[in-house]
Order: C-alpha cells, then sequence, then structure tokens
C-alpha cells in the first residue's frame, strides 16, 4: 500500500538528512522503500510502501514519529494520503 505524506519543513536539506537517520521507526511501519521531493519554498514529501496500513498509521500516530518529525524540522501542514486507487490511460 502506498502512502503519501506532505509538511511543511524549516529546511528542505535538514529534512532529508533527518528523514534518512529513522530506519528503525521505518522499519516497524513495514515499510519498504521511501520516495522523497520537495518544492522550491520547503514543502516535502515523503511516498512510502508499507505492507501493513494498520501498523504503519499505529505508528505514524505514535508520540515517537511526532518527536521524530519535531527533530526533522517539520513545521506544521502535514497530510496524509492513502493511495488506494490508479488509473492506467
Amino acid at each position: 500500500m502506498l502512502v503519501a505524506v506532505r509538511a511543511e519543513v524549516e529546511s528542505v536539506d535538514r529534512w532529508r538528512e533527518g528523514f534518512k537517520t529513522h530506519g528503525d521507526l521505518f522499519t516497524k511501519q513495514k515499510i519498504s522503500i521511501a520516495y522523497l521531493g520537495a518544492t522550491d519554498n520547503n514543502k516535502v514529501i515523503a511516498v512510502v510502501d508499507t505492507s501493513d496500513l494498520d501498523e504503519f498509521m499505529r505508528i505514524f500516530n505514535d508520540p515517537a514519529t511526532a518527536k521524530a518529525m519535531q527533530h526533522d524540522g517539520i513545521t506544521g501542514g502535514v497530510e496524509m494520503f492513502v493511495l488506494d486507487d490508479s488509473f492506467k490511460p
């Protein structure tokens, strides 16, 4: 299952570096890969592939995740999207 998380950050570079230090947390969320992207105005997105959406959500809502986001310089505007549909033209 693909999940996208969009957020506003203080610094894209700080976020990218910090994001990559949370391997243990992502392993618990059953994430096999994460794709990262950013805009010029400090908005970022991570699209992750998880094999267990319930576990992903449980850990995403855990205080440890909030602490990790704070460490990475996330300032607010966090949105999550579960990619549950597709279209192939």
